[in-house]
């Protein structure tokens, strides 16, 4: 994922590495049609259809906020007009927050954009990944997460603690149990060289959010292409990664159901965070103001009496 750029290239070349920054298509090179909506079907850098592609996203860092933040910041509305229905929002790292991503996360979903998030990795143990795991659900339990929760694990740490192509791979397997355990969905963020080289994707069941720039987009399990870092989109001055999925996330992604994060469960329909009385499958439940559901207790909620069991159903 795209971070600070100039410093990972300097990395990459010292670690002998062909990033996927290394991989872009210059500008100068892309179709006129490149990355739009044409007759139906949307078109890579040369200009011809991407087979399978139904719906166009960005990628949403501090990066981008903070370089229109002289123009009043990202411009949401705008953003939706101009035919993007996703973004994947930064997180950032274990105990460190994106500043913007509340902004992020709100200002795209109040604008009808579908969102999911991204984590930058620098766990060196299984124990580790599922922290960064339970870190993550407690940064989206808030937000309206109606695409994937990935984990991006382009780390020039990783490599420099020499992590075995296995320790990479179980460590990505934990961190998507413990997402998917909760009710979300995983998916896993790379670039070609990565994937084919650092990880045994063979061993890995989740989502491939595959980061390859200019028109080659295949890889197993690949549900969304990181096609460029040059993009242009209304609404956001400067270049804006472009995404595309293949996935139909709205019928992957339940907008209604449980939610299990750091042992209490939550419920969500058209993936908000519910509070109080929720009746699921003639069953009813009472969550509490942080959205908790109620459970092995007795207690007066306007003025009667409820009890609710082990499992959080209330006791007829």
């Amino acid at each position: 994922m795209k971070k600070n750029t100039k410093r990972k290239a300097v990395l990459c070349l010292a670690a002998g590495l062909m990033c996927f920054m290394t991989t872009a298509a210059p500008a100068t090179g892309f179709s006129a049609e490149a990355w739009k909506l044409e007759n139906g079907q949307y078109v890579d850098a040369s200009g011809l259809p991407i087979a399978g592609a139904i719906a166009k996203g960005i990628t949403v860092t501090k990066y981008q906020n903070r370089q229109n933040e002289s123009n009043g910041g990202i411009d949401w509305k705008k953003v939706a007009q101009d035919g993007v229905s996703f973004a994947m929002v930064r997180i950032g790292y274990l105990n460190d927050r994106d500043p913007y991503y509340t902004i992020n996360m709100e200002g795209a979903a109040a604008n009808g954009l579908k969102t999911g998030v991204f984590f930058y990795t620098q766990a060196l143990d299984t124990q580790t990944a599922v922290e960064e795991a339970k870190y993550v659900l407690r940064m989206v339990k808030d937000y309206q997460v109606s695409y994937p929760i990935a984990y991006d694990v382009e780390s020039q740490h990783l490599l420099d603690n020499h992590l075995s192509k296995q320790q990479i791979t179980d460590n990505i397997n934990a961190f998507c149990k413990t997402i998917a355990d909760a009710g979300y969905r995983p998916i896993v963020y790379a670039n070609n060289q990565w994937l084919t080289n650092y990880i045994d994707m063979d061993q890995v069941p989740y989502d491939v959010w595959y980061a390859r720039y200019g028109t080659v987009n295949n890889f197993k399990n690949r549900t969304i292409w990181q096609c460029t870092d040059q993009g242009k989109v209304e609404g956001i001055s400067g270049d804006v990664t472009l995404e595309f999925s293949f996935a139909d996330y709205g019928a992957l992604i339940p907008s209604e159901g449980w939610k299990t994060i750091d042992g209490n469960k939550y419920y969500t329909k058209n993936y908000i965070k519910q509070t109080g009385w929720v009746q699921v499958e003639g069953i009813w439940y009472y969550l509490d103001s942080n959205g908790i559901m109620i459970h092995d207790t007795t207690m007066n909620i306007d003025g009667a009496s409820y009890t609710f069991g082990a499992d959080g159903a209330m006791v007829q």
